[in-house]
């Protein structure tokens, strides 16, 4: 398994923690694109956080066969300029689950009982109660169901939450009572009290999260964004929320990024904003390792078409 890269700006970590899978593996390890292009020859296996990887990188790579991200979303390598056919291209998909899910939970937790409020309160020296919501009987609908689904489900259940789903790839999911087709995405958002979009960006997903579903959703909603930002239509979410027309959102992730010092959303009151940290973790690299680890292995012996979580 020579000629294999690891290009981050962690690289140390990740390099670390899949040599102690797979101790006879032979990587070089880059920290910038410039470093890649230097030591780019040879190289058939690119592993990589997609920030990373350049027009110019790919071209330092003729011999390039596969590139494994090291990132659930994959859109921005697979729209790289220069991309060659035939190249393989693997998401670290499953490698999320908890932090996504304790992420969706705190928006949850902290959006209905207003939590930025509290603590300028307490910047203030103010003592102000109110009546605190429980999400015990509230509804949770999921658009997306994948593996980062799969985790917060199994980690909102125990809070009383009733779940359903939106997917036009699977039809059942253990803990989720219902899946609705995309189809019927603005019946799914009227029935429920939070909306949490974990859907990877697709030409079906793009802007499906629009004025006629933030209506559906409606006064008393919440909308949590955790996929992909131009899966919401951002103009509308804006209005929605300037205008009370949903009761708030916890945002992660935006069309552009970083978010515009312009942006309406900073300002709102209703909304909790984070900066795209929803995928990070203290324990990242580990987290990473056995599934890259287990398609290194299985690239050494079957080739391409022994790669899982292929998107390409």
């Amino acid at each position: 398994m020579a000629n294999v890269m690891i290009l981050s700006p962690k690289e140390s970590g990740f390099t670390r923690e899949i040599k102690l899978l797979l101790p006879d593996l032979e990587v070089v390890s880059v920290h910038s694109p410039e470093q890649a292009i230097a030591e780019a020859d040879g190289v058939t296996t690119l592993i990589t956080l997609g920030s990373e990887v350049t027009p110019a990188v790919l071209d330092a790579m003729p011999d390039l066969q596969w590139i494994q991200a090291l990132s659930a979303g994959t859109d921005n390598i697979l729209e790289m300029p220069g991309l060659r056919d035939g190249v393989a291209v693997t998401s670290l998909s499953g490698a999320h689950g908890p932090q996504m899910a304790e992420l969706a939970i705190l928006m949850m937790l902290a959006l209905p009982r207003n939590l930025p409020r509290m603590i300028d309160n307490q910047a203030s020296h103010k003592w102000r109660r109110r009546p605190q919501p429980i999400l015990v009987g509230k509804r949770l609908c999921v658009l997306g169901l994948g593996a980062i689904a799969e985790a917060l489900v199994a980690r909102a259940l125990p809070f009383g939450l009733e779940i359903t789903g939106v997917s036009d790839g699977r039809s059942d999911m253990a803990g989720v009572t219902r899946i609705y087709p995309y189809a019927e995405l603005e019946q799914a958002a009227a029935e429920a009290d939070f909306l949490c979009i974990l859907a990877p960006l697709s030409d079906r997903s793009r802007g499906i999260v629009n004025a006629a579903v933030l209506t559906a959703l409606g006064p008393a909603g919440y909308l949590i964004s955790m996929g992909r930002g131009p899966v919401i239509d951002e103009a509308a979410l804006a209005e929605a929320l300037l205008n009370e027309g949903i009761a708030g959102a916890g945002l992660d992730v935006f069309c552009v990024e970083p978010l515009p010092q312009d942006s309406p959303f900073w300002d709102l009151p209703n909304v909790i904003i984070t900066p795209h940290v929803g995928g990070l973790s203290d324990r990242y690299a580990a987290q990473a390792a056995p599934i890259v680890a287990a398609n290194l292995t299985a690239w050494a012996t079957g080739g391409i078409a022994a790669l899982t979580n292929r998107v390409r």
